[in-house]
């Protein structure tokens, strides 16, 4: 990375998925967080889902002025829209195992330069799969903190309030352990939207609080100034789909990844 700085623990490797859709406007934001990150053991993959507005040139356009280490930024130009589900879905089975996956939607981005470094330094205990953190609100600073007790765990999750947003990680192994079918509607089409209670709910539930850490410090940038966010424009098919997944069978606890 261009940073050049080394973390003090490299040994904990992320890949940070970027699903987009018509983002060229906010593709500096986003990748400038991305490439000033310090610690240093990362990769990219950036998937521009047959944007309309020229998001993978600015995209390229980036890369020119601040280039990544050869090998460490793929970008995918799918030509034809696909959903976010189904890329993120290929996008973490394609990426190398023993990472942790990191989602950072195309119009937002990382809270500082030491977001990997706090989080390779809570992932340096084995105990740890999975994480979620507090973020702020762009444009208006709102602080959004999860609330994840001990009483949280109590009976079934899926029924109570929803505390797994961003930032969301955790490890690619934990996500292989959901079962394709659940992360796609009736029909056998990846749902398309809400992915991040698809994913998050059966995390969490084989996580379960001895392998879930909540972080309170902001480490993202929700944007809410895109006016294309799905629960803008796609609000009722949002509603359908969460209804959907917190009625499914929740996963068990496991022992061990």
């Amino acid at each position: 990375m261009f940073s050049g700085v080394m973390s003090e623990k490299p040994d904990i490797h992320f890949t940070i998925v970027i699903p987009t859709l018509n983002c060229s406007q906010w593709v500096e934001n986003c990748l400038s967080s991305v490439c000033n990150q310090s610690h240093s053991s990362y990769d990219v993959i950036y998937i521009d889902d047959a944007s309309t507005d020229g998001t993978a040139e600015a995209v390229e356009g980036f890369l020119k002025l601040y280039p990544f280490d050869q090998g460490l930024f793929k970008l995918v130009k799918n030509p034809f829209n696909k959903g976010k589900m189904e890329n993120i879905y290929h996008a973490i089975t394609e990426a190398k195992d023993g990472t942790v996956i990191v989602i950072v939607d195309g119009d937002d981005w990382l809270a500082h330069s030491n977001v990997l470094a706090k989080l390779a330094s809570i992932y340096s205990s084995s105990d740890v799969w999975m994480t979620n953190g507090s973020y702020k609100v762009e444009p208006t600073g709102e602080v959004v903190t999860p609330c994840v007790e001990n009483s949280y765990w109590e009976g079934n999750i899926r029924h109570k309030s929803w505390e797994f947003s961003h930032l969301g990680t955790f490890k690619k192994e934990l996500f292989c352990r959901i079962k394709r079918k659940d992360l796609m509607n009736k029909r056998g089409e990846f749902w398309a939207t809400t992915s991040d209670q698809a994913i998050m709910w059966p995390m969490a539930e084989m996580c379960g609080p001895d392998h879930f850490r909540e972080v309170p410090e902001v480490l993202y940038v929700y944007n809410r100034l895109n006016p294309l966010s799905d629960d803008r424009v796609h609000r009722e098919d949002q509603l359908m789909t969460e209804q959907n997944i917190r009625s499914a069978a929740p996963y068990a606890r496991l022992k061990a990844l």
